[in-house]
Order: structure tokens, then sequence, then C-alpha cells
């Protein structure tokens, strides 16, 4: 008797999507829509003052639709560790900092990610 034990099922194209649903399950990737103001040097100011060291953003959609001073940004943030995470909203609430979490609802997570 022979027990097999393989990945070969796993079509390396799912890869990302593996590592994507191990880091959400980790607690390690979070979503987020940011009400981002429209103007140069946003962005920059958003990775000093909000990311934690370590801390990296690796979804980035903005979605601008209309003249506005701020507008909507879809936006992945991956942790260094999950216990940031708290400290991620603190600075976030500080900056005053508009923004919707995405992770704990699964139907607007679905549709979005």
């Amino acid at each position: 008797m022979v027990c097999l034990i393989s990945g070969g099922n796993n079509d390396i194209h799912r890869t990302e999507e593996i590592r994507e649903r191990a880091l959400l399950h980790e607690g390690l990737k979070h979503y987020f829509i940011v009400n981002f103001p429209q103007r140069a040097g946003a962005l920059q100011e958003f990775l000093a003052e909000v990311l934690g060291p370590g801390d990296d953003i690796t979804h980035f959609e903005y979605s601008k639709k209309s003249n506005s001073s701020k507008g909507p940004a879809l936006i992945g943030i991956e942790l260094n560790h999950k216990d940031n995470f708290q400290s991620l909203l603190q600075r976030m609430n500080e900056q005053r900092i508009r923004y919707e979490y995405l992770n704990d609802k699964p139907d607007l997570f679905r549709f979005l990610v």
C-alpha cells in the first residue's frame, strides 16, 4: 500500500490566489475603501503617516468619478505582523482618514477584490 501526497492538482496560475487566501486567514492582508484626496502627494502622505514599518500596499485602485476634492480608492495592505492591525486603524483615525473596512463584509469584499 502506498500513500501518495501531492499538490499536483493545483494549477500554477492559482499560486497567487492561494497566497492571498493564506494572508487573509492569518490576518496579514486587509482591504479598505479609502476616501482619498485628489491631489499630488496624497499617496506619499498616506505611506509616510499611516503605514507602519514593514507594511506594504499590495493593491491600489483609484476611481475618479467626479471633480470633487476626494475620491474612493480600493487599497490592499499587507502587514508585517497581524498585531499591527489595531495600530494601523489608530493611525488612520488620527489622520482623519475616512475609510470602510472590507474584510468583514464578505459580499462587498468578493465583489470588489
